[in-house]
C-alpha cells in the first residue's frame, strides 16, 4: 500500500486498541465488500497492521474474535539444513495459503480433503515435516472455518501429539486446537458465494458478536449491535437462532426475530428457550400486551426468574393496584412439615408462615412508585407499618364485584384467613385473565401450605386444646415463653378471623399471656362480649362465612376507626346484619349519610346517641375537637378529656396555648377525675412544668401536695380560683359533690366562649366527676338503709322515713317501759322509758342529717344541746322533718326519695 495503515484509518499511530477499533468502525460503512471490494481489503489490511503497531512477521487475530491469543514464535538460533523434501514441503504450504485465499473452496470440505490427499501422496517424512508448520499456518490465519480445520487436524493428528513441541508456544497450540474442536458456530459454506473481502467481513462481524456475547457485558453488546454497517448475514437457522439469543441480551428488539421466534415457537410449543426469546422479542418491540401471556406462561412453567422480574417492572407500569398481590404472589416461602416436631424443637422457627425476605425487599420498593390507596395500605400493613384494620375497610368491599378487591380479600386472608376462608381461595375458580390467574394460582399453594399448618402444628393442637377446654387448664408453658416460635405461632392463629364463644374470649382476655396482646379486632369482640353482654352472633351455617366476616369487620372498624372508614361503609352492600348483631344499631346511621349534604364524619357524629354504649365507644374515636366535646350536651364522665388529651395532637395543642396556671389545673384534674389510670403521666406533666414565677410555684406544690393554695385570694379571674378550690376539696373528700352555686359558676365556665378553653374542659370535668359522685354511691354498704334499721348509724334517712323511725321507736320504746314499770316497782322502768326515746330520737336525727349533708360538727352539736335541752330536741326535730335531703351522694350514700326511705 502506497499510504500507511494510520492514513488509510484516519488518526494518528497509537497503541490503543479502542481508538483504533472505532476508527475501523467509522471508516466501514464508506467501503462496501460488493462495491468497492478492493477499498474493503485495503481498510480491513490497514486495520490489521494497526493493531499490531504493522508487524508484518506476525499477523495475529482480531482482539474481539474469539480465538485464543497467538504465541511468538520461538527464535531460531541459526539457520537449519534444507531437508531433502523441501521444494514438496514448500509447494504443500503454498497450497495450502492458496486454499485459504480461494473464496470459493476455503469454506468447502471437500476442498480440504482433496488437499489432504495431496498430502497423502508424499511419504510419512515429509508428512512429519510440515505437520507443525501447517498448524503455524492456520494458527496466524483469520477467518477460517474451524470444521474444515478439524479435518485437517484429525489427518495431522496436531492433538494427540502435541506433546512433541517444547517452549512457550504449545500452551497456546493446545488451546487454538481446543477451539477448532468446538466446531463452526454456523454454516460457512453459505459464504461461498461471496467475495473474499465480504467472507471476512461477514466472519469478522459474526465472530465478534459472539464474542461479545461470550465475554464481555451486555452493554457491550448493545453498543457494537447499533453501530451502522453492512454486513452480510448468512440464511442459516443457525444464525437465525444466534441472532435471536444476541439481540435478545443486548435488548434489542427486531420485528423480523419476533416473527421468527413466533414461527419457532409454534413448531415447539413446549420449548422454554423459544417461550423466552419470544416473549424477550415482543416485549423490545413494544407489545407488552402480547408478550404478557407468554411471560406468565414462561413463570409457570420453570419460575423463569427473567420472567418473575419483567411481569413485576409490566406490573409496576401497567397494573400498579396488583403489584402488591403479585409480590405476594411471587413469594415462595419453604416450610418444614409440622406434623410431630416437638412444641419446644428448634425447627419450629421453619414452620412458622412468614414472608421471604425478597418479599419484603420488593414491598419496601414498590411503595416508593405511585400505587392506589387499597395496593398503599396492604403493602404498609405487610411490612408492619399498619394494623389489620387498615386492610380491613377495603376488605368490608368485597361483594364478589370487583376482582381486585377479591383478590386482595384472598391475599389478606393467607394471614387473616382461618381453615373455612383459606379453603375458599383454594376452591376459587379461574376468571379467564391471565395476570390474575397466575396470581390466584400461586395463593392457592400458599393457602394450602397454611392449610396444611394449621391442621398438622403440635403447637396449635396443644393451644387450641388449652383454650377450647371443657375445664379451664394451665396454658403449657412452652406456649407462655414470648418471642418464642411456640408463643408467635399462637398469636399467628388469634389473629385469624374466627368465631369463638364467651368462654374463649374470656379464657383469652384473662390470660397473663396473651390477654395484653389480643389483634385489635378479637379485642373488640371480647370487650363487647364480656363488658357490654352483646356476643357476636355465630355463623349460620347457610350463612357466606365471608359474609359474616365482613359484618364483624364493620363493627370493629365503626369502634375503632370510624372517621377512616364511613366512605368505605357507605359504599359496602350486602352487609346486612341480623338484629341482635351488634351491628345492626349502627346501620340506620350509616345508612343516612348523604355526601352530598357534606361532610360524612360531622354526620355521623351528630347522630350518635351517646347513651348507647357502642356508640359512645364509636364518638370517642372520632376526630373530636374540645369545642365538639363542650357543644355535646350527651357527654358523660366515661372517655374524659384525659383519653381526648392522650389521644390526640390536636388537643394537646390547643392546651399548651394555655398559661401555665390553666395547665397545672387542667393536668391535676385529669390525673384525679380521669378515668383512665393515667395519674401517674399527669403528674409528671406537672412535675415537669417550666413556670415562671412563685405563684405559679406554689399552686404547683398545692396541687402535687394536695394542701390549700395559699395564695388563691390572689387569684383574679372567680371561676379560675372557683375551679381550684373545687378541684382541691374533691379530691381531698371523695363524697363531696358541687353545691349547686358552684355549679352555676363552672356552668358558666364551661359555656363562656370568651373564657380560656383549658378552663372550660376542666369546668365540664369537674361538673361530670359531681354529677357521677351524686348518682353512685362510694360504697356498697352504704346503699339507703330501711328505717328501721336503727343501728346503721353510717346511712341516711329521708323525712318520711325518719318519721317512721321516730313513731316506730317511741312505740317500741313504750312498750319496753310499760312492761318494765308492771313487772318492777322501782325507778328503773321509766329510766329505761326515757334512755330507749333518746337513743332512737339521737339515732334517727344523725341518720337524718347525714340526709342534709350536715358536717361532722353541726351533727355533734345538734346531738349535744338536744341531750342538754330536750327542749330544743324539738325544735331540732321539727326542723329534721320539715328540710329536704341533698339530692345527690354524699360520704353517708346515694339519697333514698321514695315512701319509708325506699331508694
Amino acid at each position: 500500500m502506497s499510504l500507511s495503515c494510520w492514513e488509510i484509518l484516519g488518526i494518528e499511530p497509537t497503541s490503543d486498541q479502542e481508538i483504533i477499533r472505532n476508527a475501523y468502525r467509522k471508516k466501514l460503512p464508506e467501503y462496501h465488500p460488493e462495491s468497492d471490494p478492493q477499498g474493503f481489503q485495503n481498510l480491513r489490511q490497514a486495520y490489521e497492521q494497526a493493531k499490531k503497531g504493522i508487524q508484518p512477521d506476525f499477523a495475529p487475530v482480531s482482539a474481539l474474535n474469539d480465538a485464543p491469543t497467538r504465541p511468538l514464535p520461538d527464535a531460531e538460533p541459526e539457520e537449519p539444513e534444507p531437508h531433502p523434501e523441501q521444494p514438496v514441503i514448500d509447494r504443500l504450504i503454498a497450497d495450502l495459503k492458496m486454499l485459504l485465499d480461494d473464496a470459493h473452496q476455503r469454506y468447502q470440505p471437500d476442498a480440504w480433503h482433496y488437499y489432504i490427499q495431496k498430502i497423502d501422496r508424499y511419504s510419512i517424512e515429509v508428512t512429519d515435516q510440515l505437520r507443525w508448520q501447517l498448524l503455524m499456518v492456520l494458527y496466524n490465519t483469520s477467518y477460517v472455518s474451524r470444521n474444515c480445520v478439524q479435518i485437517l487436524a484429525e489427518r495431522m493428528r496436531w492433538k494427540q501429539r502435541i506433546t512433541e513441541l517444547k517452549g512457550e508456544s504449545v500452551e497456546h497450540l493446545d488451546d487454538y486446537l481446543d477451539y477448532i474442536a468446538k466446531g463452526d458456530i454456523f454454516d460457512m459454506t453459505l459464504l461461498t458465494g461471496l467475495p473474499l473481502a465480504a467472507q471476512n467481513a461477514s466472519v469478522e462481524h459474526i465472530n465478534s458478536i459472539n464474542f461479545l456475547f461470550w465475554e464481555r457485558p451486555a452493554w457491550m453488546l448493545r453498543e457494537y449491535l447499533l453501530q451502522p454497517m453492512v454486513i452480510y448475514w448468512p440464511e442459516s437457522p443457525e444464525i437465525m437462532e444466534l441472532r435471536c439469543r444476541w439481540y435478545t441480551l443486548a435488548g434489542i428488539g427486531s420485528e423480523h426475530l419476533n416473527d421468527y421466534c413466533l414461527q419457532r415457537l409454534s413448531e415447539e410449543p413446549d420449548n422454554s428457550d423459544w417461550l423466552y426469546l419470544y416473549a424477550s422479542q415482543c416485549s423490545m418491540s413494544g407489545h407488552d400486551e402480547k408478550a404478557l401471556p407468554f411471560w406468565i406462561r414462561l413463570y409457570q412453567a420453570e419460575r423463569h426468574a427473567t420472567a418473575e422480574a419483567w411481569l413485576l417492572t409490566w406490573c409496576v407500569n401497567h397494573a400498579p393496584e396488583r403489584t402488591p398481590l403479585l409480590i405476594q404472589a411471587l413469594d415462595n416461602a419453604q416450610y418444614l412439615p409440622a406434623d410431630g416436631v416437638a412444641i419446644d424443637a428448634p425447627e419450629q422457627r421453619y414452620i412458622t408462615p412468614t414472608q421471604t425476605t425478597k418479599t419484603l425487599l420488593r414491598w419496601g420498593e414498590v411503595l416508593q412508585s405511585p400505587m392506589p390507596l387499597i395496593a398503599q395500605d396492604f403493602t404498609n400493613w405487610r411490612l408492619h407499618k399498619e394494623t389489620p384494620l387498615t386492610m380491613a375497610r377495603h376488605l368490608i368491599l368485597d361483594d364478589g364485584s370487583d376482582p381486585v378487591v377479591h383478590l386482595y380479600r384472598h391475599a389478606s386472608m393467607l394471614r387473616l384467613g382461618n381453615e373455612t376462608l383459606l379453603q375458599q381461595i383454594i376452591d376459587e375458580p379461574e376468571s379467564g385473565d391471565p395476570l390474575d390467574d397466575l396470581i390466584l394460582s400461586r395463593f392457592k399453594l400458599q393457602a394450602q401450605q397454611r392449610l396444611d399448618w394449621l391442621k398438622t402444628s403440635t403447637v396449635i393442637r396443644a393451644f387450641t386444646h388449652w383454650l377450647y377446654a371443657a375445664q379451664p387448664e394451665a396454658l403449657p408453658a412452652e406456649l407462655a415463653q414470648r418471642d418464642s416460635e411456640a408463643h408467635l405461632q399462637c398469636l399467628h392463629w388469634l389473629l385469624q378471623r374466627r368465631w369463638m364463644a364467651n368462654e374463649q374470649l374470656e379464657r383469652l382476655a384473662n390470660s397473663e399471656t396473651f390477654g395484653n396482646n389480643l389483634e385489635t379486632v378479637t379485642d373488640w369482640i371480647s370487650f363487647i362480649a364480656l363488658n357490654n353482654s352483646v356476643s357476636l352472633p355465630k355463623p349460620d351455617n347457610n350463612q357466606d362465612y365471608w359474609q359474616w366476616c365482613r359484618q364483624c369487620y364493620a363493627l370493629v372498624l365503626l369502634l375503632e376507626r370510624p372517621a377512616e372508614s364511613l366512605s368505605m361503609l357507605i359504599q359496602a352492600k350486602n352487609i346486612t346484619p341480623e338484629e341482635q348483631h351488634p351491628l345492626y344499631e349502627f346501620c340506620p346511621l350509616i345508612n343516612d349519610l348523604d355526601p352530598q349534604r357534606g361532610d360524612i364524619v360531622t354526620q355521623y357524629r351528630d347522630k350518635l346517641t351517646l347513651s348507647h354504649i357502642l356508640q359512645h365507644h364509636s364518638w370517642t374515636r372520632l376526630p373530636i375537637t374540645p369545642e365538639n366535646y363542650l357543644e355535646n350536651q350527651q357527654t358523660t364522665r366515661s372517655y374524659s378529656i384525659d383519653h381526648f388529651y392522650i389521644s390526640s395532637l390536636e388537643w394537646r395543642g390547643c392546651i399548651e396555648k394555655s398559661s401555665n396556671i390553666n395547665q397545672l389545673v387542667f393536668y391535676t384534674a385529669c390525673a384525679w377525675f380521669g378515668i383512665n389510670s393515667r395519674e401517674k403521666r399527669f403528674t409528671t406533666l406537672i412535675e415537669e412544668m417550666k413556670l415562671d414565677n412563685a405563684a405559679e410555684e406554689a399552686l404547683r406544690n398545692a396541687l402535687l401536695n394536695t394542701t390549700p393554695y395559699a395564695q388563691i385570694n390572689e387569684v383574679r379571674n372567680p371561676r379560675l380560683k372557683e375551679l381550684i378550690s373545687e378541684t382541691l376539696n374533691m379530691y381531698r373528700n371523695p363524697h363531696r359533690v358541687i353545691s349547686e352555686k358552684s355549679q352555676k359558676v363552672l356552668l358558666d365556665c364551661q359555656l363562656n366562649p370568651n373564657e380560656d378553653i383549658t378552663l372550660r374542659l376542666v369546668a365540664k370535668l369537674l361538673l361530670q366527676e359531681s354529677h357521677y359522685r351524686a348518682k353512685n354511691p362510694v360504697q356498697k354498704s352504704q346503699q339507703p338503709s330501711k328505717f328501721w334499721e336503727f343501728w346503721r348509724f353510717n346511712s341516711r334517712l329521708n323525712r318520711t322515713g325518719f318519721a317512721a323511725q321516730l313513731l316506730l321507736s317511741t312505740l317500741f320504746s313504750s312498750i319496753i317501759g310499760v312492761l318494765m314499770i308492771k313487772v318492777s316497782n322501782s325507778a328503773v322502768g321509766p329510766i329505761v322509758l326515757v334512755a330507749l326515746l333518746l337513743v332512737s330520737s339521737l339515732g334517727a336525727m344523725i341518720r337524718r342529717a347525714n340526709d342534709l349533708n350536715l358536717s361532722s360538727t353541726a351533727v355533734i352539736i345538734m346531738v349535744v344541746v338536744s341531750a342538754v335541752f330536750p327542749v330544743s330536741m324539738t325544735l331540732s326535730i321539727i326542723y329534721l322533718l320539715l328540710a329536704p335531703g341533698v339530692p345527690f351522694a354524699n360520704k353517708a350514700g346515694p339519697p333514698a326519695n321514695g315512701w319509708f326511705n325506699q331508694p
